[in-house]
């Protein structure tokens, strides 16, 4: 551009210059470096003009500066072409490049040169973010990225990516409740990975809530009726239910559903161990919401507990104890069980030396509602809580027997 600029004197005289003296054409690389101190170019090529003038290639820096637009350039594409908008990982290599383009600027913020293509990308990462947003300033021709934007990218970096992974969890938690509709060992595979997946990644186990009819789609293949070929089915959804239970955000969804507390009542009457262990413990975890206690209280659960306790498992009999003890917090729940013989049930286990710590409790809380337990229970209650605490040599147990006893004495 300076060579064009020169004019046709100066082009004569430099001639003649080189006629005289005999200047050799390699001489003529040191042309770049006079024109250059004219100041007929732009401070900035200037700079890189008498840079390679004296050195006979750019500068190391000059080098970075074009790299690194370049680099800029292609992760801007990469952006752009990326369909599964997973672009989080490709931002903060954005975030690299701008941070160092702006440590060359010598204390300025970064001032960078973009089309209206890579605008439009940032602009749009950062409108679809559901955190606020940073001062980016977007100027024509230029963006500013300044130090608060920077940073902001930075500190949001966790947040967006834990956006990403919600989304890679909706996604998969889809595909598995379609596939729980296709050929059996579909379903049969699919339903156990739901269970592996909501007891190891709490993202699967929150977007339940956010996903239509996650858990009608979830219990579809079991609602309706078990065979011995479903039980396997049967044991990993009902498990399924008892992980996506410990999320708070899915309790009360889960508890005002039409199907959930029938299925997990089924579950407990005509599962296998495991399965009934897993739904008295869904209970248990659903109870932990107030609101669930009144709405397990009116449907079937309570008898199917009580029948559990009577002839289940040892390990499916604790499992119930512990899902009465939660519901037995609110009076409805205590009249409830009273009145489908929980006392003579309880009493019987206790008198066989069957879970008698956790039963005891359970006879403490039943006993304390006077005008729920018959004149008859109460004497067979008070004899063998008498009988226990004079024979125990657990310490618990015969504090158990002791407030048990209160409540009678009281009466």
């Amino acid at each position: 551009m300076a060579k064009k600029g020169e004019s046709s004197s100066a082009k004569g005289k430099k001639l003649s210059s080189m006629a005289e003296t005999g200047e050799s054409s390699s001489a003529k690389g040191k042309e770049p470096s006079s024109m250059a101190e004219t100041g007929e170019s732009s401070s900035t090529k200037g700079k890189e003009s008498s840079s390679m003038a004296e050195t006979g290639e750019p500068s190391a820096a000059a080098r970075e500066v074009r790299e690194l637009k370049k680099e800029l350039q292609r992760v801007v594409t990469m952006i752009l072409e990326d369909e599964d908008d997973n672009g989080i990982d490709i931002l903060s290599e954005s975030i690299r490049i701008l941070s160092r383009l702006r440590e060359m600027k010598l204390n300025r913020s970064a001032i960078i040169g973009m089309d209206t293509k890579i605008k439009s990308v940032l602009n749009e990462l950062i409108n679809n973010s559901t955190v606020s947003s940073p001062p980016l300033i977007m100027g024509d021709p230029f963006v500013s990225v300044s130090t608060e934007a920077l940073d902001w990218m930075k500190s949001n970096e966790a947040e967006l990516k834990s956006q990403e992974m919600m989304e890679k969890s909706r996604d998969l938690v889809n595909m598995l409740l379609h596939k729980l509709y296709c050929s059996f060992s579909d379903a049969k595979e699919a339903a156990k990975e739901l269970k592996m997946v909501t007891k190891s990644q709490p993202a699967c186990r929150a977007v339940f809530a956010e996903i239509p009819d996650s858990i009608k789609r979830l219990l579809g293949p079991i609602s309706v009726t078990v065979n011995r070929s479903k039980f396997q089915l049967q044991e990993d959804l009902i498990k399924t239910v008892l992980n996506i239970s410990t999320d708070d955000i899915n309790k009360q969804h889960m508890g005002e559903h039409p199907i959930v507390i029938h299925v997990l009542t089924r579950a407990l009457y005509y599962g296998t161990t495991e399965t009934k262990r897993s739904a008295a413990m869904a209970l248990v975890s659903l109870s932990s919401l107030e609101s669930n206690k009144f709405i397990i209280g009116k449907s079937m659960a309570p008898t199917a507990l009580l029948q559990l306790v009577r002839v289940g498992d040892p390990l499916a009999k604790m499992d119930a104890a512990s899902a009465i003890l939660s519901l037995c917090t609110v009076y409805q729940n205590i009249a409830e069980f009273n009145k489908l013989g929980a006392v003579q049930i309880v009493l019987r286990k206790i008198g066989r030396g069957i879970l008698v710590d956790r039963l005891l409790r359970i006879l403490a809380v039943l006993s304390s509602r006077q005008d729920t337990v018959s004149r008859d229970e109460e004497v067979d209650a008070f004899r063998r809580l008498v009988e226990h605490r004079r024979n125990t040599s657990s310490r618990h147990a015969e504090d158990i027997c002791s407030a048990a006893m209160w409540f009678f004495t009281r009466r």
